[in-house]
Protein backbone atom coordinates (compact mmCIF):
# COMPACT_ATOMS: atom_id res chain seq x y z
CA UNK A 1 0.00 0.00 0.00
CA UNK A 2 1.76 3.60 -0.63
CA UNK A 3 1.87 5.59 1.91
CA UNK A 4 0.41 9.03 1.69
CA UNK A 5 2.69 12.47 1.85
CA UNK A 6 1.22 15.96 3.24
CA UNK A 7 1.87 17.73 0.15
CA UNK A 8 -0.16 15.67 -2.13
CA UNK A 9 -2.62 13.80 -0.45
CA UNK A 10 -6.44 14.78 -1.10
CA UNK A 11 -6.84 15.82 2.23
CA UNK A 12 -4.23 18.27 2.89
CA UNK A 13 -5.91 21.16 2.72
CA UNK A 14 -7.13 20.13 6.78
CA UNK A 15 -4.33 18.68 7.47
CA UNK A 16 -2.46 22.33 6.39
CA UNK A 17 -4.80 24.10 8.69
CA UNK A 18 -5.07 22.08 11.82
CA UNK A 19 -0.63 22.52 11.56
CA UNK A 20 -0.56 25.90 10.79
CA UNK A 21 -3.24 26.51 13.68
CA UNK A 22 -1.10 24.87 16.08
CA UNK A 23 2.52 26.35 14.10
CA UNK A 24 1.05 29.89 15.46
CA UNK A 25 2.48 28.52 18.83
CA UNK A 26 6.16 28.19 17.48
CA UNK A 27 8.35 31.36 17.53
CA UNK A 28 8.69 33.51 14.38
CA UNK A 29 12.46 32.86 14.13
CA UNK A 30 14.49 30.94 16.02
CA UNK A 31 18.47 31.66 16.41
CA UNK A 32 21.09 28.61 15.73
CA UNK A 33 24.42 28.41 17.74
CA UNK A 34 26.25 30.14 14.62
CA UNK A 35 23.71 33.27 15.07
CA UNK A 36 22.27 32.82 12.13
CA UNK A 37 17.99 32.40 12.03
CA UNK A 38 15.49 30.08 10.79
CA UNK A 39 11.72 30.55 10.30
CA UNK A 40 10.46 26.76 12.80
CA UNK A 41 6.75 27.59 11.28
CA UNK A 42 7.88 26.56 7.81
CA UNK A 43 7.32 23.25 6.24
CA UNK A 44 10.65 22.58 4.83
CA UNK A 45 13.59 23.58 6.68
CA UNK A 46 16.28 24.37 4.06
CA UNK A 47 19.56 26.09 4.86
CA UNK A 48 23.27 26.15 4.73
CA UNK A 49 24.34 27.27 8.15
CA UNK A 50 28.18 27.87 7.15
CA UNK A 51 29.55 24.71 5.46
CA UNK A 52 26.63 22.33 6.20
CA UNK A 53 24.02 22.02 4.05
CA UNK A 54 20.56 20.98 5.93
CA UNK A 55 17.19 19.84 4.46
CA UNK A 56 14.64 18.70 6.50
CA UNK A 57 10.93 18.41 4.39
CA UNK A 58 8.01 18.08 6.91
CA UNK A 59 5.62 18.16 3.93
CA UNK A 60 7.27 14.81 2.78
CA UNK A 61 6.05 12.90 6.03
CA UNK A 62 3.16 10.66 5.42
CA UNK A 63 -0.07 11.83 6.30
CA UNK A 64 -0.90 10.02 8.63
CA UNK A 65 1.67 11.33 11.45
CA UNK A 66 0.85 15.27 10.58
CA UNK A 67 -0.53 15.74 14.51
CA UNK A 68 3.18 14.75 15.82
CA UNK A 69 4.66 17.18 13.29
CA UNK A 70 4.47 20.41 14.97
CA UNK A 71 5.81 18.56 18.77
CA UNK A 72 8.12 17.24 16.16
CA UNK A 73 9.45 20.45 15.39
CA UNK A 74 9.64 21.73 19.30
CA UNK A 75 11.92 18.60 19.58
CA UNK A 76 14.15 19.57 17.13
CA UNK A 77 14.03 23.75 17.58
CA UNK A 78 14.96 22.67 21.34
CA UNK A 79 18.67 20.76 19.88
CA UNK A 80 18.92 23.34 17.45
CA UNK A 81 19.67 25.12 20.09
CA UNK A 82 22.41 22.76 21.98
CA UNK A 83 23.51 20.91 19.19
CA UNK A 84 24.79 21.23 15.79
CA UNK A 85 22.25 21.68 12.79
CA UNK A 86 23.78 18.18 11.24
CA UNK A 87 22.68 16.25 14.65
CA UNK A 88 19.57 17.95 14.79
CA UNK A 89 19.02 16.46 10.60
CA UNK A 90 19.92 13.09 12.08
CA UNK A 91 17.10 13.17 14.26
CA UNK A 92 14.98 14.59 11.87
CA UNK A 93 15.37 11.40 9.29
CA UNK A 94 15.51 9.15 12.49
CA UNK A 95 11.61 10.12 12.93
CA UNK A 96 10.80 9.74 9.21
CA UNK A 97 12.41 6.06 9.33
CA UNK A 98 10.00 5.47 12.56
CA UNK A 99 7.01 7.24 10.59
CA UNK A 100 7.03 4.54 7.88
CA UNK A 101 7.06 2.08 10.78
CA UNK A 102 4.09 3.23 12.25
CA UNK A 103 2.03 4.26 9.24
CA UNK A 104 2.52 0.90 7.19
CA UNK A 105 -0.44 -1.16 6.68
CA UNK A 106 -2.60 1.99 8.65
CA UNK A 107 -4.62 5.17 7.62
CA UNK A 108 -5.74 6.07 10.67
CA UNK A 109 -3.87 9.16 11.78
CA UNK A 110 -1.59 9.16 14.80
CA UNK A 111 -1.33 11.41 17.96
CA UNK A 112 0.99 10.04 20.20
CA UNK A 113 4.08 7.35 19.47
CA UNK A 114 2.96 4.05 21.30
CA UNK A 115 4.89 1.06 22.50
CA UNK A 116 4.35 -0.98 19.38
CA UNK A 117 5.43 1.93 17.23
CA UNK A 118 8.88 1.77 18.71
CA UNK A 119 9.21 -2.21 19.10
CA UNK A 120 8.23 -2.59 15.45
CA UNK A 121 11.06 0.00 14.76
CA UNK A 122 13.07 -1.78 16.72
CA UNK A 123 12.71 -5.07 15.77
CA UNK A 124 13.46 -4.03 11.53
CA UNK A 125 16.52 -3.14 12.63
CA UNK A 126 19.60 -4.97 11.26
CA UNK A 127 21.53 -7.24 14.25
CA UNK A 128 24.92 -5.66 12.54
CA UNK A 129 23.56 -2.06 12.66
CA UNK A 130 26.65 -0.26 12.39
CA UNK A 131 24.79 3.03 12.27
CA UNK A 132 23.58 3.39 16.12
CA UNK A 133 20.16 3.44 14.77
CA UNK A 134 18.40 2.62 17.74
CA UNK A 135 21.17 4.77 19.75
CA UNK A 136 19.60 7.72 17.21
CA UNK A 137 15.75 6.86 18.14
CA UNK A 138 16.47 6.68 21.95
CA UNK A 139 18.33 10.13 21.64
CA UNK A 140 15.07 11.65 19.70
CA UNK A 141 12.61 10.21 22.24
CA UNK A 142 14.72 11.40 25.02
CA UNK A 143 14.57 15.02 23.71
CA UNK A 144 10.85 14.45 23.33
CA UNK A 145 10.21 13.37 26.69
CA UNK A 146 11.99 15.56 28.49
CA UNK A 147 9.76 18.33 26.93
CA UNK A 148 6.91 17.26 28.20
CA UNK A 149 4.53 18.09 25.04
CA UNK A 150 3.13 14.96 25.00
CA UNK A 151 2.53 13.01 21.78
CA UNK A 152 5.00 9.89 23.54
CA UNK A 153 3.37 7.06 26.00
CA UNK A 154 4.97 5.92 29.24
CA UNK A 155 5.19 2.61 27.96
CA UNK A 156 6.98 4.18 24.47
CA UNK A 157 9.65 5.18 27.05
CA UNK A 158 10.16 3.10 29.52
CA UNK A 159 10.77 0.52 26.61
CA UNK A 160 13.20 2.64 25.08
CA UNK A 161 15.29 3.18 28.73
CA UNK A 162 15.18 -0.28 29.08
CA UNK A 163 17.05 -1.54 25.76
CA UNK A 164 20.59 -1.52 25.49
CA UNK A 165 21.67 0.55 22.99
CA UNK A 166 24.57 0.74 20.57
CA UNK A 167 26.14 3.85 19.55
CA UNK A 168 27.40 3.91 15.94
CA UNK A 169 30.67 1.53 15.13
CA UNK A 170 33.20 4.33 15.22
CA UNK A 171 36.79 3.27 13.99
CA UNK A 172 36.12 -0.09 12.13
CA UNK A 173 37.22 1.05 8.97
CA UNK A 174 41.30 1.55 10.91
CA UNK A 175 40.72 -1.23 13.37
CA UNK A 176 40.46 -3.89 10.25
CA UNK A 177 42.75 -1.78 8.05
CA UNK A 178 39.63 -1.72 5.30
CA UNK A 179 41.05 -1.32 1.62
CA UNK A 180 38.43 0.64 0.25
CA UNK A 181 37.95 3.28 3.55
CA UNK A 182 40.88 2.38 5.50
CA UNK A 183 43.43 3.89 6.03
CA UNK A 184 46.22 3.78 3.28
CA UNK A 185 48.96 1.46 2.95
CA UNK A 186 52.63 3.08 2.80
CA UNK A 187 52.82 2.14 -0.79
CA UNK A 188 49.18 3.21 -1.64
CA UNK A 189 50.53 6.01 -0.06
CA UNK A 190 53.09 6.82 -2.32
CA UNK A 191 51.45 5.37 -5.58
CA UNK A 192 48.88 8.31 -5.17
CA UNK A 193 51.22 11.11 -4.73
CA UNK A 194 53.15 10.12 -7.36
CA UNK A 195 50.04 9.96 -9.48
CA UNK A 196 48.67 13.29 -8.04
CA UNK A 197 51.51 14.98 -8.64
CA UNK A 198 51.78 13.78 -12.60
CA UNK A 199 47.95 14.88 -13.23
CA UNK A 200 48.44 18.09 -11.84
CA UNK A 201 51.59 18.36 -14.48
CA UNK A 202 49.60 17.22 -17.17
CA UNK A 203 45.97 19.69 -16.11
CA UNK A 204 44.07 16.33 -15.64
CA UNK A 205 43.14 17.81 -11.92
CA UNK A 206 42.20 20.97 -10.95
CA UNK A 207 44.25 23.05 -8.90
CA UNK A 208 41.24 23.38 -6.03
CA UNK A 209 41.41 19.59 -5.85
CA UNK A 210 45.41 19.19 -6.27
CA UNK A 211 46.27 21.13 -3.42
CA UNK A 212 43.38 19.93 -1.04
CA UNK A 213 44.45 16.35 -1.83
CA UNK A 214 47.51 18.13 -0.53
CA UNK A 215 46.66 19.79 2.48
CA UNK A 216 44.76 16.46 3.55
CA UNK A 217 47.70 14.27 3.34
CA UNK A 218 49.88 16.76 5.71
CA UNK A 219 47.28 17.62 7.95
CA UNK A 220 44.49 15.25 8.01
CA UNK A 221 41.52 17.36 9.50
CA UNK A 222 37.46 16.79 8.19
CA UNK A 223 36.22 18.17 5.14
CA UNK A 224 34.23 20.61 7.21
CA UNK A 225 37.32 22.70 8.53
CA UNK A 226 38.53 22.67 4.85
CA UNK A 227 35.27 24.18 3.65
CA UNK A 228 35.65 26.82 6.52
CA UNK A 229 39.39 28.21 5.03
CA UNK A 230 39.80 31.81 4.28
CA UNK A 231 42.72 32.85 2.15
CA UNK A 232 43.72 34.85 5.04
CA UNK A 233 44.16 31.81 7.07
CA UNK A 234 47.62 31.20 5.23
CA UNK A 235 50.52 33.14 6.58
CA UNK A 236 54.09 33.99 4.91
CA UNK A 237 56.83 35.04 6.94
CA UNK A 238 60.05 36.16 6.23
CA UNK A 239 63.34 36.52 8.93
CA UNK A 240 66.01 38.85 8.44
CA UNK A 241 68.16 36.11 6.37
CA UNK A 242 65.38 35.58 3.92
CA UNK A 243 63.96 32.79 5.26
CA UNK A 244 60.48 31.82 4.20
CA UNK A 245 58.18 29.75 6.36
CA UNK A 246 54.77 28.86 5.87
CA UNK A 247 51.73 27.98 8.74
CA UNK A 248 48.21 27.47 8.60
CA UNK A 249 45.19 27.53 10.60
CA UNK A 250 42.45 25.94 10.49
CA UNK A 251 39.12 26.02 12.14
CA UNK A 252 38.44 23.39 14.61
CA UNK A 253 35.98 21.10 14.81
CA UNK A 254 33.51 19.79 16.89
CA UNK A 255 34.24 21.74 19.90
CA UNK A 256 31.90 21.98 22.05
CA UNK A 257 29.82 25.53 22.87
CA UNK A 258 31.87 26.65 19.83
CA UNK A 259 31.23 27.43 16.22
CA UNK A 260 32.61 27.56 13.06
CA UNK A 261 35.78 29.37 12.89
CA UNK A 262 36.06 30.48 16.89
CA UNK A 263 39.48 28.28 17.37
CA UNK A 264 42.00 27.16 15.12
CA UNK A 265 45.09 24.26 14.62
CA UNK A 266 48.19 25.82 14.00
CA UNK A 267 50.26 23.35 11.29
CA UNK A 268 53.13 24.72 9.69
CA UNK A 269 53.46 23.44 5.85
CA UNK A 270 56.94 22.28 3.96
CA UNK A 271 58.03 25.63 1.52
CA UNK A 272 57.35 23.63 -1.42
CA UNK A 273 53.02 23.21 -0.90
CA UNK A 274 53.19 26.26 1.57
CA UNK A 275 54.60 28.37 -1.51
CA UNK A 276 52.66 26.58 -4.26
CA UNK A 277 49.66 27.16 -1.63
CA UNK A 278 49.96 30.64 -1.43
CA UNK A 279 50.43 31.69 -5.21
CA UNK A 280 47.40 29.20 -5.27
CA UNK A 281 45.61 31.72 -2.30
CA UNK A 282 46.37 34.59 -4.71
CA UNK A 283 44.02 32.83 -7.20
CA UNK A 284 41.27 32.44 -4.89
CA UNK A 285 41.49 35.76 -3.89
CA UNK A 286 41.04 36.57 -7.54
CA UNK A 287 37.84 34.63 -7.92
CA UNK A 288 36.18 37.26 -4.76
CA UNK A 289 37.68 40.28 -5.29
CA UNK A 290 34.97 42.24 -3.24
CA UNK A 291 36.10 40.26 -0.02
CA UNK A 292 39.55 40.72 -0.02
CA UNK A 293 41.15 38.50 2.59
CA UNK A 294 37.62 36.82 3.76
CA UNK A 295 37.75 34.77 0.50
CA UNK A 296 37.34 31.29 0.74
CA UNK A 297 40.37 29.49 0.37
CA UNK A 298 38.67 26.43 -1.63
CA UNK A 299 36.09 28.84 -3.49
CA UNK A 300 32.82 26.91 -4.26
CA UNK A 301 31.80 25.67 -7.63
CA UNK A 302 27.89 24.97 -7.53
CA UNK A 303 25.98 27.56 -6.67
CA UNK A 304 23.02 26.14 -6.22
CA UNK A 305 22.73 26.21 -3.07
CA UNK A 306 23.76 30.24 -2.62
CA UNK A 307 19.89 31.60 -1.79
CA UNK A 308 19.56 28.86 1.15
CA UNK A 309 22.95 30.79 3.36
CA UNK A 310 22.26 31.85 6.20
CA UNK A 311 25.52 32.70 7.87
CA UNK A 312 27.30 35.65 5.43
CA UNK A 313 30.34 34.97 7.10
CA UNK A 314 30.76 31.90 4.45
CA UNK A 315 30.00 33.62 1.18
CA UNK A 316 31.05 31.42 -1.44
CA UNK A 317 32.21 28.81 0.49
CA UNK A 318 31.40 25.00 -0.09
CA UNK A 319 29.23 22.93 2.38
CA UNK A 320 30.80 20.05 3.52
CA UNK A 321 28.48 17.10 1.55
CA UNK A 322 28.69 19.16 -1.88
CA UNK A 323 32.84 19.11 -1.01
CA UNK A 324 33.29 15.65 0.01
CA UNK A 325 31.23 14.67 -3.38
CA UNK A 326 33.56 16.71 -5.81
CA UNK A 327 36.56 15.72 -4.20
CA UNK A 328 36.20 12.37 -4.29
CA UNK A 329 34.50 12.41 -7.99
CA UNK A 330 37.92 14.36 -8.75
CA UNK A 331 40.90 12.21 -7.32
CA UNK A 332 38.74 8.95 -8.60
CA UNK A 333 39.74 10.24 -12.02
CA UNK A 334 43.43 10.07 -11.22
CA UNK A 335 44.08 7.59 -8.20
CA UNK A 336 45.90 4.54 -9.10
CA UNK A 337 44.82 1.02 -9.07
CA UNK A 338 44.74 -0.57 -5.73
CA UNK A 339 46.60 -3.83 -5.71
CA UNK A 340 44.14 -5.12 -2.04
CA UNK A 341 41.20 -4.71 -4.35
CA UNK A 342 42.34 -4.67 -7.99
CA UNK A 343 39.94 -1.51 -8.83
CA UNK A 344 41.12 2.29 -8.48
CA UNK A 345 41.46 3.76 -5.08
CA UNK A 346 38.66 4.98 -3.08
CA UNK A 347 39.77 8.36 -2.08
CA UNK A 348 38.33 10.53 0.39
CA UNK A 349 39.63 13.61 2.95
CA UNK A 350 38.40 10.81 5.41
CA UNK A 351 41.12 7.86 4.57
CA UNK A 352 43.91 10.63 4.54
CA UNK A 353 42.95 11.75 7.50
CA UNK A 354 43.29 7.52 9.01
CA UNK A 355 46.20 7.64 7.14
CA UNK A 356 47.77 10.40 8.71
CA UNK A 357 46.43 9.11 12.06
CA UNK A 358 47.47 5.22 11.39
CA UNK A 359 50.92 6.02 10.49
CA UNK A 360 51.66 7.98 13.83
CA UNK A 361 50.55 5.28 15.56
CA UNK A 362 53.16 3.12 13.48
CA UNK A 363 55.63 5.77 14.20
CA UNK A 364 54.90 5.39 18.05
CA UNK A 365 52.81 8.77 19.02
CA UNK A 366 50.99 7.49 21.90
CA UNK A 367 47.19 8.87 22.50
CA UNK A 368 47.58 12.65 23.39
CA UNK A 369 49.85 13.74 20.12
CA UNK A 370 47.51 11.69 18.07
CA UNK A 371 44.82 13.21 19.48
CA UNK A 372 46.69 16.61 18.85
CA UNK A 373 47.67 16.20 15.17
CA UNK A 374 43.83 15.27 14.25
CA UNK A 375 42.43 18.08 16.43
CA UNK A 376 40.58 15.72 18.12
CA UNK A 377 39.75 17.38 21.90
CA UNK A 378 40.09 13.82 23.95
CA UNK A 379 41.70 10.66 23.29
CA UNK A 380 38.44 8.90 23.36
CA UNK A 381 38.21 8.84 19.24
CA UNK A 382 41.94 8.43 18.94
CA UNK A 383 42.62 5.23 20.83
CA UNK A 384 41.39 3.11 17.51
CA UNK A 385 44.86 3.81 15.75
CA UNK A 386 47.32 2.80 18.85
CA UNK A 387 44.94 -0.18 19.35
CA UNK A 388 45.19 -1.07 15.54
CA UNK A 389 49.08 -0.51 15.49
CA UNK A 390 50.01 -2.62 18.82
CA UNK A 391 53.34 -4.10 17.42
CA UNK A 392 54.31 -1.19 16.70
CA UNK A 393 53.43 1.48 18.63
CA UNK A 394 56.00 0.90 21.38
CA UNK A 395 58.70 3.11 20.86
CA UNK A 396 59.53 7.09 20.48
CA UNK A 397 63.00 8.12 19.92
CA UNK A 398 64.47 11.28 19.08
CA UNK A 399 64.49 10.29 14.94
CA UNK A 400 60.77 9.91 15.28
CA UNK A 401 60.20 13.32 17.65
CA UNK A 402 61.89 15.29 14.76
CA UNK A 403 59.57 14.02 12.00
CA UNK A 404 56.19 14.43 13.80
CA UNK A 405 57.40 17.52 15.99
CA UNK A 406 56.03 20.45 13.24
CA UNK A 407 52.57 18.89 12.98
CA UNK A 408 51.81 17.96 16.56
CA UNK A 409 52.57 21.69 17.09
CA UNK A 410 53.35 20.65 20.90
CA UNK A 411 55.47 23.99 21.77
CA UNK A 412 53.56 26.79 22.23
CA UNK A 413 55.76 29.09 24.14
CA UNK A 414 58.87 31.49 23.04
CA UNK A 415 62.75 31.08 23.13
CA UNK A 416 64.33 33.69 25.18
CA UNK A 417 68.14 34.79 23.34
CA UNK A 418 68.62 36.18 27.15
CA UNK A 419 67.08 35.42 30.81
CA UNK A 420 66.88 39.00 30.98
CA UNK A 421 64.50 39.66 28.45
CA UNK A 422 61.92 37.23 30.13
CA UNK A 423 58.24 38.74 30.88
CA UNK A 424 58.61 38.52 34.78
CA UNK A 425 62.86 39.13 34.81
CA UNK A 426 64.34 40.11 38.16
CA UNK A 427 61.54 38.09 39.56
CA UNK A 428 63.34 34.80 40.56
CA UNK A 429 59.96 32.70 41.59
CA UNK A 430 59.03 32.90 37.55
CA UNK A 431 62.15 30.99 36.99
CA UNK A 432 61.84 26.99 36.11
CA UNK A 433 64.06 24.99 37.25
CA UNK A 434 64.61 21.12 36.63
CA UNK A 435 65.80 19.83 39.80
CA UNK A 436 65.57 15.90 38.78
CA UNK A 437 66.48 15.77 35.23
CA UNK A 438 69.25 18.48 34.47
CA UNK A 439 69.48 20.29 37.78
CA UNK A 440 69.87 23.28 35.90
CA UNK A 441 67.34 26.24 35.17
CA UNK A 442 65.34 25.96 31.88
CA UNK A 443 63.36 28.81 31.27
CA UNK A 444 60.76 31.56 32.96
CA UNK A 445 57.05 31.53 33.49
CA UNK A 446 55.11 34.31 31.64
CA UNK A 447 52.51 34.61 34.42
CA UNK A 448 51.65 35.11 37.93
CA UNK A 449 48.90 33.00 37.88
CA UNK A 450 48.78 29.95 40.40
CA UNK A 451 50.00 27.16 38.29
CA UNK A 452 48.83 23.25 39.47
CA UNK A 453 50.74 21.78 37.14
CA UNK A 454 54.45 20.24 37.54
CA UNK A 455 57.38 21.89 36.31
CA UNK A 456 59.25 21.92 34.43
CA UNK A 457 57.20 18.88 32.16
CA UNK A 458 53.85 20.86 31.93
CA UNK A 459 55.65 23.95 31.11
CA UNK A 460 57.50 22.65 27.76
CA UNK A 461 53.22 22.53 26.26
CA UNK A 462 52.36 25.65 27.97
CA UNK A 463 51.72 29.37 26.38
CA UNK A 464 53.49 30.89 29.19
CA UNK A 465 56.86 29.12 28.83
CA UNK A 466 59.43 31.23 27.56
CA UNK A 467 62.69 28.82 27.18
CA UNK A 468 66.47 30.06 27.73
CA UNK A 469 68.05 29.61 24.57
CA UNK A 470 71.50 28.14 26.19
CA UNK A 471 69.18 25.82 28.57
CA UNK A 472 70.40 22.04 28.48
CA UNK A 473 66.92 21.19 26.67
CA UNK A 474 68.49 18.00 24.58
CA UNK A 475 69.35 16.35 28.24
CA UNK A 476 66.10 16.67 29.89
CA UNK A 477 65.04 15.25 26.06
CA UNK A 478 67.53 12.12 27.05
CA UNK A 479 66.17 12.01 30.03
CA UNK A 480 62.22 12.31 29.10
CA UNK A 481 63.01 9.03 26.54
CA UNK A 482 65.11 7.15 28.73
CA UNK A 483 62.13 7.47 31.16
CA UNK A 484 59.61 6.33 28.58
CA UNK A 485 61.34 2.96 27.75
CA UNK A 486 61.55 2.12 30.94
CA UNK A 487 58.12 2.94 31.83
CA UNK A 488 56.95 0.88 28.64
CA UNK A 489 58.95 -2.24 30.11
CA UNK A 490 56.87 -1.87 33.54
CA UNK A 491 53.84 -0.60 32.21
CA UNK A 492 53.46 -0.90 28.84
CA UNK A 493 53.13 0.94 25.64
CA UNK A 494 50.22 2.99 26.81
CA UNK A 495 51.24 4.14 29.87
CA UNK A 496 54.79 4.92 28.26
CA UNK A 497 53.05 7.17 26.13
CA UNK A 498 51.65 9.57 28.97
CA UNK A 499 54.52 12.30 27.92
CA UNK A 500 54.41 11.94 24.16
CA UNK A 501 53.22 15.53 23.76
CA UNK A 502 56.21 16.74 26.31
CA UNK A 503 58.92 14.81 24.58
CA UNK A 504 57.95 16.13 21.01
CA UNK A 505 57.81 19.80 22.50
CA UNK A 506 61.54 19.60 24.03
CA UNK A 507 62.31 18.11 20.77
CA UNK A 508 60.73 21.51 18.92
CA UNK A 509 62.76 23.39 21.45
CA UNK A 510 65.64 21.91 20.79
CA UNK A 511 65.88 22.21 17.08
CA UNK A 512 64.51 25.55 17.61
CA UNK A 513 67.77 26.91 20.03
CA UNK A 514 70.07 25.42 17.41
CA UNK A 515 68.41 27.01 14.93
CA UNK A 516 68.80 30.42 16.33
CA UNK A 517 71.98 29.63 17.54
CA UNK A 518 73.28 29.25 13.73
CA UNK A 519 71.81 32.34 12.65
CA UNK A 520 73.58 34.13 15.29
CA UNK A 521 76.76 32.63 14.95
CA UNK A 522 76.11 33.65 10.77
Amino acid sequence: MSQKKISSDTNATSSFKRLAHIDDELPELIALRSGGVIDPRSMHWKFVDGVTYITMNFSNLPLQISPLIPNLKRVLIQVLGKRSPSYASTLFYTFRRLSDVITRGSDEHVSRIEEAHVSNYISAIPIDDKHGTEFQLCALLSYWNQLQIGGISDAAVRLIRARKKRQRSKGEPVMTLDPVSGPLMDYELQELITDLNSAYASDKIDGLFFNLAWLSIMTGQRVSQYCALKVKDLARSEDAFGDVTYEIMIPRAKQGGETTRDSFLHRPLNHQFGERLWHYCDHARSVFPKLGEDAPMFPSKRNRKKTFQINAMFEGHWDANAMSKAFHEALTEIAPISLRTKEKMNIGTHRLRYTLGTRAAQEGFGELVIAEILGHADTQNVRVYTAATPEIADRLDKKLARELAPIANAFLGVILIRPEDATLAGDTTSQIVDYRHVKSGVGNCGTRNECKFNAPIACYTCRNFEAWLDAPHEKLLDHLIADRDRLKEISGARVAAVNDLTIIAVQRVVEECARIKSTIQT
